[in-house]
């Protein structure tokens, strides 16, 4: 049976066919084996012989099998045609006792398929760390992936590339694009291997979706460890002159943002006891851990670096030198919209097209709500909470980071406004990197993921925003 073949008859599969498969509807994807493998799910297609069909290679190179659209188990109402010839025969001599042995013999049937069925499925669950993790028999992908081909092609790298794992290496040499085949054989020079897009895209999707220095600040990629990105210090000057008279001259002086990549690394425990549906839970979790992971370290150093080693060397928003309205009092229930509003003043007007506030949603409830609804007679929307999904305040949107404070305290700055393209920049160094170990945890069968990333944040330009802080006494 040739590709076509296949496709078609697992394209028009009845209700009884996709009940025997345990698929929910019949197959719609695309003609790729990548898509017929992330339907079945389970589910495994045998030949009349009763051998399991090599997909593979039936796509790869158009492999003559017959296909029997069922799970391996003929059913008892459709017996083969030798059997019919046995049973009339054997029939005329003993029926009674034909139909008992072939009662018999359903039973044992069902009952081993049964056994089977609750052994694989037990391997499977006890195969699963405790992640939270449903699988679905058709293979529903996670958020961040585009696809659940991508889902997949991620779960055999990591089975191929990290795990080592026979099966999933004949796969991916047999099934991988050639252009991740050849990016994906050697060792980044940072440790370990680089990711295929897929994965690598959904681990950003994720860091993206979670972390706030991304959205907000000028992003540049990095093509190495190094970056210089020219700043306007100031511009040329313009002259009142007489007529004939010279004009002065003055020239636009340019500065130099200096990016360094540091490598920043997370790590997470996996059991060792992997089977397909391991992969695939693996491909979801750990882009997921690893995203929220970097997102969460990323923003702690766009608010809170020090420029010390332990933030990449990164000077935050806390530790630039900037300037502040002093609130009311010394906790946030002195806090008026008066201080709201000279906040929002004390910004230069050249940065207000685009700014934004960034606070903790605790100070956003405590402090923001609560002058808002005693504003007397103006609405909470003609303050500006905003619509939907983006909170405003006075016009401007609000983003939220609990890299921000959270609790009120003496001489701190409670919330920040400014204009972050023009204040900051994020300089990625593409890639994201991948390593494993199952030495550091031996004894407890479990399997150290590794992912590394290289970036640098720079807080350049001080004046693009302001602090609310609270008074020292």
């Amino acid at each position: 049976m040739k590709k076509q073949q296949v496709l078609k008859q697992i394209r028009n599969l009845n209700a009884t066919q996709c009940k025997q498969l345990e698929v929910e509807e019949p197959f719609v994807g695309e003609g790729t084996v990548e898509a017929v493998m992330a339907w079945l799910g389970d589910s495994v297609l045998y030949g009349a012989d009763g051998g399991e069909l090599d997909l593979a290679a039936i796509f790869a190179a158009d492999d003559p099998a017959t296909l029997s659209l069922h799970s391996g188990y003929p059913e008892a109402d459709e017996p083969a045609a030798e059997e019919m010839v046995a049973t009339e025969i054997v029939a005329s001599v003993d029926a009674p006792a034909i139909e008992e042995a072939m009662e018999l013999q359903e039973a044992t049937s069902l009952a081993i398929r049964r056994g089977v069925r609750d052994a694989i499925h037990k391997t499977q669950k006890s195969a699963l760390p405790r992640t939270g993790v449903t699988m679905t028999r058709n293979r529903k992908c996670a958020k961040q992936f585009a696809s659940a081909e991508d889902q997949y092609l991620s779960a055999q790298w990591i089975g191929a590339k990290l795990l080592k794992q026979p099966s999933s290496i004949k796969w991916w040499d047999t099934n991988a694009p050639s252009g991740l085949k050849a990016q994906n054989e050697g060792t980044a020079t940072a440790g370990g291997n680089l990711v295929p897009d897929p994965l690598s895209d959904s681990i950003l999707a994720v860091w993206g979706d979670h972390g706030l220095v991304q959205k907000v600040a000028r992003t540049f990629p990095m093509t190495s460890d190094t970056l210089a990105i020219p700043s306007l210090t100031s511009g040329a000057t313009t002259y009142v002159v007489d007529e004939a008279a010279a004009i002065t001259e003055s020239s636009a002086v340019w500065g130099s943002v200096s990016c360094v990549a540091k490598k920043r690394a997370s790590l997470m425990k996996w059991s060792a006891e992997l089977g397909e549906d391991a992969l695939w839970s693996m491909a979801d979790v750990l882009s997921d851990y690893m995203g929220r992971s970097m997102a969460e370290k990323s923003d702690n150093e766009f608010i809170q670096g020090d420029g010390s080693a332990s933030f990449g060397s990164v000077t935050g928003l806390k530790n630039k030198a900037h300037s502040f309205v002093t609130g009311a009092g010394t906790t946030w229930s002195d806090l008026t919209l008066a201080n709201l509003v000279s906040t929002v003043g004390l910004l230069d007007d050249k940065y207000h097209n685009g700014a934004s506030f960034i606070m903790s949603r605790q100070f956003y409830a405590s402090v923001v709500l609560r002058v808002i609804a005693a504003a007397g007679g103006n609405t909470i929307d003609s303050i500006g909470v905003g619509n939907g999904n983006q909170p405003q305040l006075l016009g401007y949107p609000i983003h939220f980071s609990d890299q921000c404070p959270i609790a009120t305290a003496v001489d701190i700055d409670t919330m920040y406004f400014g204009n972050w393209v023009d204040a900051v920049v994020f300089a990625n160094r593409q890639g994201i990197n991948i390593a494993t170990s199952d030495h550091v945890n031996f004894a407890e069968d479990q399997i150290n993921i590794r992912a590394t990333s290289r970036y640098d944040i720079q807080v350049h330009d001080g004046s693009g925003f302001v602090a609310l802080a609270t008074a020292a006494s």
